[in-house]
């Protein structure tokens, strides 16, 4: 019993630094996609579509 636990230990805790630093990557990753230019180009013209999008459906609830 004793020599499982020691093992489900051992494979608990290699297992979570092994995931922490493939999260740590992916954030990496992540972070470097979000500097790209298109990325930014492509995020500007969504939000801007839907700020139009949404902002006109907000003024025409106020009047009515």
């Amino acid at each position: 019993m004793l020599e499982k636990l020691v093992i489900f230990g051992i494979g608990y805790v290699l297992g979570t630094r092994a995931g922490k630093e493939r999260f740590d990557e992916l954030v990496s990753m992540g972070k470097k996609f979000a500097e790209r230019d298109e990325v930014k180009m492509a995020l500007n013209l969504a939000m801007g579509f839907l700020e139009d999008r949404f902002s006109s459906t907000a003024e025409q609830r106020r009047a009515a």
